[in-house]
């Protein structure tokens, strides 16, 4: 079976990275990327069978608080796991209060990651 993923993130080199350590750790994956919010938003329009949405909250035009909102807004019978990705750790209990499930701060690590969708995928 093969892991579908959105990844959110305004910086072409966050998402290149997030997509090479996916691709070595969980093997068979699909990724689609979306460079903000609004763009996120028309994708899961388009696809509503991810299994997993990565979302940068600091992005131009359409931030990760307000995809959140919108995308709630409008799939709120979703179970699709959305991690919150920012370096923000003050926006912490914000995010998680608009539905994503697990909040990490940048930088990253290979494991955090890892370990947050596992979590997220119970």
């Amino acid at each position: 079976m093969i892991f579908k993923v959105l990844i959110v993130d305004d910086d072409y080199i966050n998402r290149r990275l997030i997509v090479s350590l996916l691709k070595k750790e969980l093997y068979q994956i699909e990724t689609i990327e979306s460079v903000d919010g609004e763009d996120a938003l028309q994708i899961c329009k388009e696809h509503s069978d991810f299994q997993l949405i990565l979302l940068d909250i600091e992005m131009p035009n359409m931030d990760g608080s307000d995809f959140l909102r919108l995308y709630k807004k409008d799939n709120h019978t979703s179970t699709i796991p959305i991690i919150a990705i920012s370096s923000n750790d003050l926006r912490k209990k914000e995010i998680l209060s608009f539905g994503a499930n697990s909040f990490l701060q940048k930088p990253i690590t290979p494991k955090k990651l890892i370990a947050a969708i596992r979590e997220a995928q119970i």
